[in-house]
């Protein structure tokens, strides 16, 4: 759907901003490019991720301009450990369907890290609109990284949402 809309964006922004276009387009290459290139490593340095995810939000910005900002509070020490690739992704673009799609409202989507005893404790929250009509999902993202961190970590209780008011939060924890 990502690729889709992207491409629906830079269809109808080669008419109305072309310089916004040709930007989108640049940077839809470098995220497509990086996602053929990360398939090979089964794990990355957060901070790789978090340059990673940046890139796929910078698109989003240029479809959604004002209507969310994103804020990162990762701790210095975290920013080197090893997480399992393409972990993060599904978690920023749930933020972008079930906030930003969804809010009338600005959308504020926060990635945090700390190290919490022997894990990792990577979040990833977003504001939204709670009269707002959702978006039916399958919660497929969360299930696929759920299953992923039990392959590689063999521990079943390292996902965990929780929906507060209108906060939407899932913690990943990486063993260390």
């Amino acid at each position: 759907h990502f690729i889709f809309n992207c491409l629906n964006s830079i269809s109808a922004l080669t008419i109305t901003n072309p310089t916004n276009a040709q930007e989108m387009t640049i940077k839809l290459s470098t995220f497509l490019r990086n996602t053929l290139s990360k398939n090979e490593h089964q794990k990355n340095k957060l901070s790789e991720e978090i340059s990673y995810s940046k890139l796929y939000l910078d698109i989003e910005k240029i479809r959604f301009g004002d209507k969310f900002d994103f804020i990162e509070e990762v701790e210095q020490e975290c920013k080197n450990a090893e997480i399992p690739s393409m972990i993060l992704q599904p978690l920023f673009e749930n933020a972008i369907k079930h906030g930003v799609y969804e809010s009338l409202e600005k959308v504020t989507i926060k990635l945090k890290c700390t190290k919490v005893n022997e894990y990792l404790k990577i979040t990833v929250e977003n504001n939204f609109d709670p009269d707002s009509v959702p978006k039916k999902g399958e919660g497929i993202g969360l299930k696929n990284i759920q299953n992923r961190l039990k392959l590689i970590y063999n521990q079943d209780n390292l996902l965990k949402t929780e929906k507060l008011n209108n906060i939407f939060r899932v913690n990943i924890y990486i063993p260390v």
